[in-house]
């Protein structure tokens, strides 16, 4: 009869070995879990705070939510075989979760919910008024929260989540890229005063948003008190790579005639004239970039010029410009489509426009979103708008994202509220979010993701032997490594899997795609020559999450006295852990069948017969 034990290996955690390292804090209550593979087991146990509860995965790695804040946990993994009997466990490890943020507001509400309707996943969102940012489930109950104090100002509003699982987001003057603990991983130079929008793109470069200044003389409606040259504040559209280096620039001094100005701010600039100090003309007021590869065109929203205009990536030039007739000196379009003081263009899949209409100074004021088509004849179209009821208008802010189910995520700027509607108008989910149960809380923007990791993944290597405190090996004679590699995350994409020897070179390199919640086999040939090994995979769309297994193949099984020969002295060694039933070793489990007994006896013996 065999025997296993539960042996607790204590190792010393490092690398990516084990996910989350031991002892760290978070600011999210939904965690991804890694494991070094733990050889024939079938599946695993994850055990909290000393069995207080427990998770089950089939591989060495898993997404669990639901912690709660400011707690520390415990936990450890075991492996199970094919009979349901504990291989070996690993030593504990602790976390902790973080205290909610101390300005988290006292009162998130869903007002309504349509659990058939609702695009599933969670909420990506900034609290503006309250200068971070954050995440909730379709409950409204947090599950991230970002960590100002790396930011400007200790300021930090999201505007994307990207599909290596970083967010890209602004603080006054400064665009950022960072990730989930909020370590900042991009940041825009002291040359820029980027404002209101920064998306990065497929090509890793960063769009944004730079506040100009230039010299003009003040409009004619300007009293003759009034100096006749004026600043005037316009936008830079600029895009970066990840050194910092401009890559394409668009300013609107170059482009726009200083005739095209809303004659409402030129009013404005004269009461804060008359207030004291020497104000800035706001002329044009951007608030978005958008950029569409597929269509090489960059879209911007001009909030002051109540205008959204098309540019031509490659040549610079307006494609078409759209809005009010009355600022424009070339008009486009026959439908101006009556929207004010916009907010957030973005791009649908059908590549229709679709943007917030906050509906500034119009008759009645109401908040919208409205999606348009238009094709190369200036011909255009309203394809659909939700207009929101009265208590949401916002004269500022704003934002509506297409969802994956053809519902639409509304953000209501200075309302505090943010509903999901489908495509009749219906709403199917309402957030709403109030400090002190009264003030609204500013929400600039929303995004509805999966989850918090869309690149996670494991790797099974199919005929590794040994264990991660022993080490990982292959049999001598073996030419391949066969690897099961799983991609836990919610993005469909390659993953590159590497072969190094010991000093890291290269041996051998390929790439294999793989949908969202699929895996894929693959086989890679073994140079003979080295004996130490090393397996590296990675998403390629973020290499630093690579992980790493180290193996040799100095290893031949039923060699039992490990002289790298098979003879008479391995049949009398094999015959003895028989004889002492509570010992159990790898080497001499010919039939890996998780024992010992004389059917691998016989394995052994003709394998000597046979060499």
């Amino acid at each position: 009869m065999k025997k296993y034990f539960i042996i607790y290996i204590l190792s010393f955690v490092f690398g990516q070995n084990f996910i989350p390292e031991n002892n760290f804090q978070f600011n999210q209550t939904q965690i991804f879990f890694k494991w070094p593979q733990i050889n024939k087991a079938s599946n695993y146990i994850i055990h909290f705070n000393d069995d207080e509860f427990f998770f089950e995965s089939e591989l060495n790695s898993t997404i669990i939510e639901g912690f709660n804040w400011g707690q520390t946990y415990s936990w450890d993994v075991c492996g199970i075989d094919q009979y349901d009997e504990i291989i070996r466990c690993y030593d504990e490890n602790y976390f902790t979760i973080n205290n909610l943020h101390e300005n988290y507001p006292s009162n998130v509400t869903v007002l309504e919910i349509d659990e058939n309707q609702y695009q599933d996943g969670i909420t990506l969102l900034d609290y503006e008024s309250l200068n971070f940012s954050t995440a909730v489930d379709k409950f409204g109950s947090p599950v991230w929260f970002s960590n100002n104090d790396n930011f400007s100002l200790n300021r930090i509003l999201a505007t994307q989540f990207l599909e290596n699982g970083n967010i890209v987001g602004f603080a006054p003057g400064v665009g950022y890229e960072f990730n989930l603990n909020s370590d900042i991983l991009f940041e825009t130079s002291n040359d820029f005063d980027i404002h209101h929008s920064i998306q990065k793109t497929k090509k890793d470069t960063y769009f944004f948003i730079d506040a100009e200044i230039q010299q003009h003389p003040c409009p004619e409606e300007c009293d003759p008190e009034y100096p006749d040259i004026i600043s005037w504040l316009g936008d830079r559209f600029i895009e970066v790579d990840s050194l910092g280096n401009i890559l394409w620039e668009w300013s609107t001094f170059d482009y726009l005639s200083i005739d095209e100005y809303n004659p409402k701010w030129v009013e404005i600039w004269m009461a804060q004239w008359d207030f004291g100090g020497n104000p800035t003309f706001d002329w044009t007021h951007s608030n978005s970039v958008y950029y569409d590869e597929d269509l090489d065109i960059i879209f911007i929203s001009i909030r002051n010029l109540s205008r959204i205009t098309a540019i031509d990536y490659n040549t610079k030039q307006i494609i078409w410009n759209m809005g009010v007739p009355d600022f424009m000196e070339t008009v486009y379009f026959d439908d101006s489509f009556d929207f004010s003081h916009q907010h957030s263009v973005q791009v649908t899949n059908d590549k229709n426009i679709i943007f917030f209409d906050n509906g500034r100074d119009k008759v009645p004021e109401l908040s919208r979103c409205i999606e348009i088509s238009y094709n190369e004849n200036f011909e255009a179209e309203l394809i659909w708008e939700h207009v929101l009821s009265p208590e949401m208008l916002t004269l500022s802010r704003g934002e509506c994202d297409r969802l994956n189910n053809d519902n639409t995520l509304i953000s209501a700027g200075r309302t505090g509220n943010v509903v999901e509607v489908n495509h009749d108008n219906e709403i199917v989910w309402h957030l709403s979010v109030k400090e002190n149960n009264v003030i609204p809380v500013t929400v600039y923007r929303s995004e509805r993701i999966k989850n918090l990791y869309p690149n996670v993944f494991s790797f099974k290597i199919n005929n590794l032997f040994g264990s991660y405190d022993d080490n990982y090996q292959i049999e001598s004679n073996s030419d391949s490594l066969n690897i099961d590699i799983y991609n836990q995350g919610w993005i469909s994409q390659k993953f590159v899997y590497e072969l190094l020897d010991e000093n890291q070179n290269v041996i051998f390199i390929d790439e294999v795609y793989i949908d969202s919640s699929g895996f894929e086999n693959v086989n890679l040939n073994l140079n003979l020559s080295n004996q130490n090994y090393i397996l590296k995979i990675y998403p390629s769309n973020d290499i630093s999450s690579y992980q790493l297994v180290y193996f040799n193949n100095n290893f031949l099984l039923g060699d039992i006295n490990d002289d790298m020969q098979i003879n008479i002295q391995d049949i009398i060694l094999i015959i003895n852990l028989i004889l002492d039933e509570d010992n159990y070793l790898e080497i001499a489990d010919l039939n890996q069948d998780n024992g010992i007994s004389i059917l691998d006896v016989v394995l052994l013996i003709n394998h000597i017969l046979e060499s």
